[in-house]
């Protein structure tokens, strides 16, 4: 007798091709649901953002605040302007004998007020250098095109880098300035030397005009800075022709260049920052509208620069 054997009893049976137990999960590490059914696939997307104004401002912020030079510099200014003010009205009242035991008293020199804005005249230079640093240093190490490939249509660039600037600069020197004004008068007061009061007709005009003329001139580096690319070149154009040349040419040149000389930047500027003008010089509105147009001359020659050359 043959002995036949039933296929279908066999143990070892070949199953179909569904997979019960090992299912494939969507790739975050999850295994089968507990109901027993496999789980669906996803495809993981990232977020996009926009490349917005504000995101760019946000970044350009980042970048100033993270640098300690920034705030070592913004503390020098404020420094400065305090401290060599109150130091120059305690020399103009007397209280820093000199080397033959007197007191240099120069209050009379240009007045009162010029006398406690002695350490603007030095906290100018420091905001000038520092705004064409913030304009140059990411062409002098490369760090642009990053930052350009983030942002390809560039000018926000510009805007954002103008506005943290001013946000800033400003705060800081309109403070010390009204801050040394009141200490200033004080020591003269204290001295007995001559001193003004907030109230005084054109007072508030020249501590606001001064502090409006310093973030100018940190606005004029800044451009310079993106206009020549380069840290070395931006503060020597930005203090020597704009801050010595107007005032070297003014010595130099014959009264006749006056009408021509009063209208450029530190002329201007000194127009509405004194208290009283004498001489052919603008009128303080004048002065404020011709430096203005300075600044935003400076502004544009570096949007345009900024668009047109390559980084």
């Amino acid at each position: 007798m043959v002995a036949t054997t039933d296929s279908s009893a066999t143990d070892n049976t070949i199953t179909d091709n569904t997979i019960t137990d090992n299912t494939i999960t969507d790739g975050t590490g999850a295994g089968p649901d507990n109901t027993g059914t496999a789980s669906t696939g996803r495809v993981a997307t990232t977020p996009v953002h926009r490349t917005t104004g504000l995101r760019v401002l946000r970044s350009e912020w980042i970048k100033t605040r993270s640098l300690r030079s920034t705030w070592i510099t913004i503390a020098a200014v404020g420094l400065v302007i305090v401290g060599f003010g109150v130091l120059a009205a305690m020399a103009a009242g007397g209280e820093i004998n000199g080397p033959n035991g007197g007191g240099p008293r120069f209050a009379g020199r240009g007045g009162p007020l010029t006398t406690v804005l002695a350490g603007a005249n030095v906290a100018v230079l420091l905001i000038a250098v520092f705004g064409s640093v913030v304009g140059a240093r990411e062409f002098a190490s490369g760090m642009i095109r990053t930052t350009f490939a983030a942002v390809p249509r560039r000018l926000p660039v510009l805007w954002g880098k103008l506005l943290t600037f001013v946000a800033v600069v400003l705060p800081v020197v309109l403070a010390g300035l009204i801050a040394v004004f009141f200490a200033g008068m004080a020591v003269l007061d204290r001295a007995g030397a001559a001193t003004l009061s907030w109230s005084d007709d054109g007072v508030t005009r020249a501590l606001f005009g001064q502090a409006y003329y310093i973030l100018g001139l940190g606005l004029i580096g800044l451009a310079l800075g993106v206009l020549l690319r380069g840290t070395a070149a931006a503060i020597g154009t930005t203090i020597g022709a704009v801050l010595f040349l107007p005032a070297l040419a003014t010595a130099l040149l014959p009264s006749d260049w006056s009408a021509v000389l009063k209208y450029l930047p530190s002329n201007a500027g000194n127009a509405f920052t004194a208290l009283t003008t004498s001489g052919d010089v603008l009128t303080a509105w004048q002065g404020f509208a011709v430096f203005t147009g300075w600044v935003v001359l400076a502004v544009v020659g570096a949007a345009v620069a900024l668009v047109r050359r390559d980084a």
